[in-house]
């Protein structure tokens, strides 16, 4: 076991989930355990809400960010006999066509002039906020960067579905170097294709004039969890949306498999992983079945000496009876993310021309 990562710069780090979004105020002059950290609603989780309670045309503008519940609250109050009005940017937080949001009855652009709904501005990362609640307690949040970490598809030109995408983004980028850190992003490096980081960016930058970072959260949990635990091993991340396991050796990424949560059960999670790590599995198999893939960047069998554990249903994989360690780092498995995101800003800063 390694200790925990000590970055020179002050980093405020955002794991934005779909349940919720979990937040270190990283010092390097404090001990872990003495960093301050939240765990607080996704924005998609409380905008949803507010979605829920409201009793009148409602028009949503601002940043493209995690649907999910969002299109649900949505759906339900367009049922309700209310309308819908959101501008482009907000709308793709829906879906990544127009048209397609357009089909469930949402009307996009302003509203119209006598329009005296209720007006909801929605962003990712609500930096300001954060500031005004932590001066409550005498917190400066004095920092030099802020890491976010989110789940984006990716937008395909040719037309891919967001699964084939995404996986096909992830090979790409792996294949150049597999080392984790290597898919997280300083602003200006975000790919164009990724609507939703863009928009953070894009946002984020209005509020804060230092570095940003973001990454995928698939790959800040497998940087929070190395940081723990450096052997050859299997880790995997069991999110709300996705279940995530790659094959990590001297700290870089051998092999990856992505499904469906949702999709998975025990018993069918336990022969996937068990086949994954045998290299007995096809990346078509994995599509096929409703998941994003599999990559094998170094062909062979793969030794590893354990199986470490995170995400909001790592549970399915106790149930598996694989002998899994449940990954702590920091002492909290919430903050397996944040952390992740510091050793990807550590990396970065260390590996700048």
């Amino acid at each position: 076991m390694t200790g925990i990562v000590r970055a020179t710069q002050k980093i405020l780090a955002i794991d934005i989930g779909q349940g919720t979004q979990d937040i270190l105020l990283y010092d390097p002059a404090q001990n872990i355990e003495n960093c301050i950290s939240l765990i607080l609603p996704s924005p998609t989780a409380f905008y949803s809400k507010m979605i829920e309670r409201c009793t009148q045309d409602l028009y949503i503008y601002g940043s493209t960010i995690g649907g999910g519940r969002i299109t649900h609250a949505l759906l339900q109050h367009i049922n309700k006999g209310y309308h819908v009005y959101m501008d482009p940017e907000a709308a793709a937080s829906v879906r990544d066509n127009l048209d397609r949001v357009k089909s469930l009855g949402i009307h996009i652009g302003n509203p119209p002039h006598d329009f005296n709904g209720m007006r909801l501005f929605i962003k990712e990362v609500d930096f300001p906020l954060l500031q005004q609640f932590l001066s409550n307690f005498a917190e400066d949040v004095d920092v030099e960067i802020i890491a976010a970490a989110v789940q984006d598809h990716g937008v395909s030109a040719e037309g891919k579905s967001d699964r084939e995408f995404r996986f096909e983004v992830i090979a790409q980028r792996l294949r150049q170097d597999n080392t984790p850190a290597h898919c997280a992003y300083w602003a200006d490096e975000v790919p164009p294709f990724f609507t939703r980081m863009t928009s953070l960016v894009k946002h984020l930058q209005k509020d804060f004039s230092g570095r940003i970072l973001v990454m995928d959260t698939a790959f800040c949990a497998v940087l929070g969890c190395i940081e723990e635990y450096n052997s050859p091993s299997v880790i995997v991340n069991v999110g709300n949306d996705h279940t995530l396991a790659v094959l990590i050796k001297d700290r870089k990424i051998e092999a990856l498999f992505e499904h469906h949560t949702g999709m998975l059960t025990p018993e069918k999670l336990r022969n996937l992983i068990t086949r994954f790590c045998q290299q007995h599995i096809t990346s078509r198999e994995v599509f096929n079945d409703g998941g994003h893939g599999v990559l094998y960047l170094n062909p062979g069998s793969v030794s590893y000496e354990q199986i470490i554990v995170t995400g909001p249903h790592r549970e399915k994989m106790r149930l598996t009876g694989l002998p899994v360690i449940f990954a702590a780092p920091g002492g909290n498995m919430m903050l397996t993310g944040p952390l992740g995101l510091v050793r990807a800003c550590q990396f970065k800063c260390a590996h700048q021309e």
